[in-house]
């Protein structure tokens, strides 16, 4: 709640001499997860690591101080290729997806160009990754750094590239609802032992920015 009323405030204050900076933009692209807890269970079961997923991204912000800094509402969602999770405790079909809810703030490193433009910025907020459709969660607070690369299309379209690094602050057991055979409530090793972890990825994407009102000159402000 904190963080949608500082975005909102930063959305309705009006900024000195320019016309609105409000934007939305999606992307879409690769994630590689680090899970080296699942990772060196799957070896233990025979099967390969996790896979690269597919990501998806949607936010909307705005840029203020004559687009020098920008804030944004960020919501993204990965999902995991399958895999098959079976030792003598569990037996079921993996389905790890991804959803990461979180505010991010970022710093235009060169504010003077207007064609080409690198960001770098810091996000804090809220994930959850489940392993199957069936159960089976961890959760956590969320920090995330981004690298973001700016070219204008046109007035009010640019295309960008960003590279993410995003992982909990602390291990969780993966919660297991589905499977009553455990007392722990948890995902079982092929030990017994609950099956703890924390989410960490380094994500890839491609995306389209529009400026929900666009200024009449890229960077500058109406006269």
């Amino acid at each position: 709640m904190a963080a949608t009323a500082l975005l909102v405030a930063a959305l309705t204050v009006p900024a000195a001499a320019a016309d609105s900076n409000v934007f939305f933009k999606s992307t879409v692209g690769g994630s590689y997860p680090f899970m080296q807890k699942l990772n060196n269970e799957l070896k233990t079961q025979g099967r390969c690591d996790l896979s690269t997923g597919l990501s998806f991204s949607m936010s909307i912000g705005r840029l203020f101080a004559n687009r020098k800094w920008g804030l944004e509402l960020w919501f993204d969602f990965t999902r995991y290729q399958s895999f098959k999770y079976k030792n003598d405790y569990e037996d079921f079909e993996g389905d790890m997806t991804h959803y990461n809810y979180m505010l991010v703030g970022k710093r235009n490193l060169w504010p003077s160009n207007d064609i080409f433009r690198p960001y770098l910025g810091a996000g804090f907020g809220y994930g959850y990754t489940n392993i199957s459709m069936a159960g089976g969660k961890i959760d956590g607070l969320q920090g995330m750094v981004l690298l973001q690369f700016e070219s204008r299309i046109k007035d009010n379209i640019t295309m960008f590239i960003e590279s993410t690094f995003l992982t909990t602050f602390n291990k969780d057991k993966y919660d297991s609802s589905f499977l009553e055979s455990s007392h722990y409530d948890a995902i079982l090793d092929s030990n017994g032992d609950p099956l703890d972890e924390r989410f960490t990825s380094i994500d890839l994407r491609i995306g389209i920015m529009a400026w929900l009102k666009p200024p009449s000159k890229y960077g500058e402000c109406r006269k």
